[in-house]
């Protein structure tokens, strides 16, 4: 059984919650759930190699700070269950773009990148969500494909 959530998991949340609200990291998440939609890894790696760019910036401050805060859980810092409670955007993204990863992570020569936010993902409670946020972006991206 998992351990039961403490004060502790819970000041680290808002802490999480806190660090999301920073005007830099605000604008970077922006840029990550509104305005990025690859088609493909192409599009995907075309940000992600663009060093020096606002885009590749913001992509690596989201992807990192979620992989961080999935380290904390998967290593037991912070509750699970708590951490799947109090967020959906680790979940989102991951439907966006946790396929790309793993060509990536052989792309950029960096072997961890993502692993903690990955190891999340393939747990049980997170496959369930993931798996209905997915469903919901592949309806999205064909009613915009049928727009242009």
């Amino acid at each position: 059984m998992a351990k039961k959530p403490t004060t502790n998991d819970a000041q680290l949340i808002l802490q999480l919650y806190d660090l999301r609200r920073e005007a830099v990291m605000r604008a970077a998440r922006k840029f990550m759930v509104s305005e990025f939609w690859p088609q493909n890894y192409e599009d995907f790696k075309a940000v992600f190699t663009g060093y020096g760019s606002d885009q590749n910036t913001h992509l690596r401050q989201v992807l990192t700070y979620w992989d961080m805060a999935c380290a904390m859980v998967t290593t037991g810092a912070v509750n699970e269950e708590l951490f799947y409670q109090s967020n959906t955007e680790p979940y989102f993204l991951w439907a966006k773009f946790g396929e790309y990863l793993p060509q990536a992570r052989k792309d950029s020569l960096t072997p961890q990148f993502g692993i903690n936010w990955e190891k999340l993902m393939g747990r049980p409670m997170s496959k369930k969500r993931v798996k209905m946020l997915a469903e919901r972006l592949a309806a999205r991206r064909a009613a915009a494909a049928g727009k242009r």
